[in-house]
């Protein structure tokens, strides 16, 4: 016979604010899953940010992908509110990528902190890593999980040169690209 199946619950009769909740604990143990050492004081700001992209633990997408998702949301969050990437972006004008490659060496050290298994850190430093490829120096068949080589992300010489001057536009969409 299997296993009786629960029907999904209806949502349609919640306000928006026990919606916006029920969504916060959606995703609070999938992220904390992937950061487990995730201090509060950037969780919950983590959360709304969720919120605010509109994304939600998908059951129908494989985990790899709801992990990239969250991943990146992390790796923005840090970038933000745990380096001086704003400052150098928009106080010292300080092309963007070129701020998130000299603020990247604070952002991984953070990122370890919150995640300290070393089974999860080929997905985070990969998508750690894309993060930090501009748009012009993707090619057509670019798949941020691909970028698994360093001299795609810091060139050959390691300093990961700029090679962009001015205000970069990112495509809309860009699953990398948070700011």
């Amino acid at each position: 016979m299997g296993i009786p199946v629960s029907p999904l619950p209806d949502l349609s009769n919640l306000t928006p604010t026990e919606l916006y909740h029920r969504k916060r604990e959606w995703n609070r143990g999938p992220l904390l899953d992937l950061f487990p050492r995730l201090p509060p004081s950037a969780l919950e700001p983590l959360l709304d940010t969720i919120i605010a992209k509109s994304f939600t633990y998908n059951l129908s997408d494989s985990k790899f992908n709801n992990s990239r998702r969250y991943t990146s949301m992390v790796v923005a969050h840090v970038r933000h509110h745990y380096t001086n990437y704003d400052a150098l972006w928009r106080d010292e004008g300080v092309e963007k990528w070129e701020a998130r490659r000299r603020t990247a060496g604070e952002v991984w050290k953070v990122l370890r902190e919150w995640c300290p298994w070393d089974e999860s850190n080929e997905v985070l430093e990969r998508c750690w890593k894309a993060t930090l490829v501009s748009p012009e120096e993707r090619d057509g068949n670019w798949d941020p999980m691909d970028v698994d080589d360093e001299d795609e992300v810091f060139g050959k010489d390691g300093g990961g040169g700029s090679g962009v001057v001015g205000e970069v536009e990112v495509e809309a969409g860009d699953p990398m690209d948070l700011d």
